[in-house]
Formats: structure tokens, sequence, C-alpha cells
């Protein structure tokens, strides 16, 4: 009996580790902002940006903005379905800001596969 429970432990543990390294892929985005960004309630410093887009199993993700000056800025996004102007995407990854006064505020990602990730909270 022991015997059996361990091999059906092994088992959902391995399932468990399977999952969690397929549900938890890993994009990156590289990008030049010319003006301080808004992002969530931070903002990230002008200059060379790298952009991850950590998923997970839901719909919700997080994008982490790693500046190559100042603090990295974590954001919650969720997936885009039918990202609003896919075929306009291209060969390479698209990140669209909008201008609220005199700040530019980031507000989503379309990536080249038509997939797309926007900013929770964003206001269009």
């Amino acid at each position: 009996m022991r015997i059996t429970m361990t091999i059906c432990a092994a088992a959902i543990a391995i399932c468990g580790i399977s999952n969690a390294q397929q549900a938890s892929t890993v994009d990156q985005v590289k990008v030049h902002f010319s003006a301080p960004v808004e992002a969530g309630s931070a903002t990230v410093a002008a200059g060379d940006c790298s952009i991850e887009v950590l998923r997970g199993a839901t719909d919700n993700l997080i994008l982490e903005l790693h500046p190559k000056t100042g603090s990295t800025v974590f954001v919650l996004a969720n997936r885009l379905m039918k990202p609003i102007n896919y075929t306009e995407v291209g060969d390479t990854p698209k990140v669209i800001l909008s201008k609220q006064g005199g700040n530019y505020r980031f507000e989503r990602i379309l990536m080249p596969d038509h997939s797309g990730f926007e900013v929770m909270g964003s206001v269009e």
C-alpha cells in the first residue's frame, strides 16, 4: 500500500512540475523610450528598456519593464484575444503608448504572432 501511495505521489508531483514549467513562458521585447513613460502607478525612465512578458496559466500575467537606468516596474496585464489593429504588427512586436496631457502611458504590446497584452486599468 505504501509503495502504491508513493508511486501516485511521485506521479502527481511530476505532473505538477511539468504543468508549472509549461505554464510560465517568457517573451522579451527591447524598446527605446524617448521620454519617460507611465506604467501602472510608476514611471519608467527614458532610454533603452526591456519588457518581459511573464506568462502564467491564467489570462492575467505580469509585464516586467526593466529600463537601463532607473527602477524595474511590474504591471499586471490581460491577454488580448483579438488585438486591435493586429494586422499592422508585421514581423516585430509593437508597443502601444497613449498620450495624456504631456505624459506618455504604456497601454499594450502586440506580438508578431497576433497575440497581445493590455495593461490592466489602462484607459483609451
